[in-house]
């Protein structure tokens, strides 16, 4: 049971967990973070909360939006502690994306150069995977997918086809992920389940959960390759198709 020597204002929490109250009543509003102990007409946060915070960070550090974080800890006993999500952050480690990069919205954009407007900024927000911070700025979950777009801007794509593609990417990522999640819950997981969850399975089970990211990464990039070749090259032979037989043509009629 907490002590009230383990109790703390929201002022206190916020300086123990290092983030500001206005993003600690953010992270309440949305239930991220469970609701206070009350005492008299004040209320007060126990390790609980605590622990809860720190999980939100090291997830938000490792790449994870706020609304994937939603997700996870609506599964959570609101008293979990940190032994508990100790557990959930080792299972979650082998999904770990690039770290998250924190824009401006003006800088963010400036990225895309003078083709970008504030009507793009939705856009933007989700081709990046990003989501507005309670301070107004723009935090980017896939920084590299929005990097890419800002360079195909600065080389005269227009910013309309960007958008696009990258949603394409977007949602074809998803689906890859989402089949070999299925693939190891329905057949690895749901083995190790039916078991009863034997304790000397756990390495095993945790080893093949940590290779699947790399797996299903390596097979998407080749199978996206393997495609962009194909598309290419079926492009530029028909662009070029045409002018090549007039320059043959040319060239027999030169020697014949």
């Amino acid at each position: 049971m907490t002590q009230p020597t383990d109790l703390l204002t929201i002022d206190q929490l916020a300086l123990q967990s290092g983030m500001t109250v206005r993003t600690l009543r953010s992270h309440a509003s949305r239930g991220l973070l469970q609701p206070p102990i009350i005492r008299g007409r004040t209320g007060y946060y126990g390790p609980a909360h605590l622990a809860r915070l720190g999980f939100i960070r090291d997830m938000q550090d490792a790449g994870f939006s706020l609304a994937s974080i939603e997700q996870i800890l609506a599964g959570v006993p609101a008293d979990a502690g940190e032994a508990a999500l100790s557990v959930i952050r080792g299972l979650l480690a082998p999904w770990r994306s690039e770290p998250p990069v924190v824009y401006e919205i003006e800088e963010l954009l400036g990225l895309f150069g003078p083709q970008a407007g504030p009507e793009h900024l939705d856009a933007l927000i989700e081709m990046g995977g990003a989501e507005l911070t309670p301070d107004g700025q723009v935090r980017v979950v896939s920084p590299g997918l929005l990097a890419a777009g800002a360079e195909g801007a600065q080389a005269g794509l227009p910013l309309e086809g960007i958008l696009e593609a990258g949603r394409l990417v977007a949602t074809s990522a998803q689906e890859v992920a989402e089949s070999f999640v299925a693939l190891f819950r329905d057949s690895v997981w749901k083995d190790f389940i039916d078991a009863g969850t034997p304790e000397q399975e756990w390495v095993r089970i945790t080893g093949v959960h940590a290779r699947l990211q790399p797996l299903a990464v390596q097979a998407f990039l080749s199978a996206f390759q393997r495609a962009m070749s194909t598309s290419v090259s079926s492009a530029l032979g028909q662009e070029l198709g045409g002018q090549a037989q007039e320059a043959l043509d040319r060239l027999l009629g030169k020697t014949g």
